[in-house]
């Protein structure tokens, strides 16, 4: 669900589920470093993406269907480990048995890199599995239902039940990564933070610092590599265009063919835009 200003500062005094999940290097979308910098760095907050809005969006469907199974839910609940850094933003808690939901979407918008077991299992990805034994935790109960809309399968209900060793594991990780790194503002060594978290730090108007040129080189020689592969994407292109003459299609011997299709993309405030899109085709045409 989505969450108020107020929870995202409450956010930045513990480590929850989905921050647990990237701490093990168990998250496919966020590393540890930038867990980190989601405690001790002063970022600025972006637009949601397409992705992020469409799960806002569906997961209050994905509740719905829950609470037709599993009965009435208190939605958007916070729950805190006692003595620990953990605490949990659960997506619900079911009314008469008092078990965490956390509900989940994946593969809306793009083929999902998870993979997902039948229905009715506890077969979640791992990183569902941290998140699941967190909101456990929190609420002190010893299971947790997974309602979760996944692209190609549906609706489905995932029950994980818990495990004390993935929970004593958590809770020590998560008190060695508080204390080592949070509080002594010391980044993992063996993470590196995501572009687009390190882009969204707030800059100190004058603030200058020396860093080491081996990084500064790096990322130069990086930029020149990028160019020079885009330079050779873009000449090669040219090339099969250019031999393609005014043909919106092209057979090229047992490789197979190449097309060249005009598409119109379709604007809410400017004009539709017509553009011309090179493919190639392994089997015929």
């Amino acid at each position: 669900m989505p969450i108020t200003e107020t929870q995202r500062e409450q956010r930045k005094a513990h480590l929850g589920s989905s921050d647990m999940a990237a701490v093990l290097g168990l998250d496919p979308y966020r590393t540890a470093h930038d867990v980190y910098l989601s405690k001790t760095a002063d970022l600025q907050r972006g637009p949601a993406n397409q992705a992020m809005t469409a799960g806002n969006l569906l997961e209050r469907s994905v509740l719905d269907y829950a609470e037709e199974r599993l009965g009435p839910l208190h939605r958007n609940m916070l729950a805190v480990v006692p003595q620990s850094p953990l605490a949990a933003n659960v997506d619900a808690i079911c009314d008469d048995t008092g078990l965490p939901v956390e509900a989940k979407t994946s593969g809306i918008l793009f083929p999902t890199r998870e993979w997902w077991g039948e229905d009715g299992s506890g077969e979640v990805p791992d990183r569902v599995v941290v998140q699941c034994h967190v909101h456990m935790l929190a609420t002190e109960t010893s299971g947790c239902h997974v309602p979760a809309l996944v692209g190609g399968l549906g609706f489905r209900m995932y029950h994980l039940t818990r495990s004390d060793i993935i929970a004593e594991t958590l809770l020590r990780e998560a008190n060695r990564f508080w204390t080592e790194h949070v509080e002594a503002g010391v980044p993992p060594k063996d993470s590196q933070p995501s572009l687009q978290i390190v882009k969204s730090i707030r800059r100190v108007p004058g603030k200058i610092v020396e860093i080491d040129q081996d990084l500064v080189q790096a990322w130069l020689d990086a930029k020149e590599a990028h160019k020079m592969t885009q330079c050779a994407k873009d000449e090669a292109e040219a090339a099969v265009l250019a031999a393609m003459d005014n043909a919106e299609a092209a057979t090229c011997g047992t490789l197979g063919a190449v097309t060249c299709y005009e598409q119109t993309r379709n604007g809410y405030v400017v004009k539709p835009t017509t553009f011309q899109v090179l493919r190639f085709c392994k089997r015929g045409l």
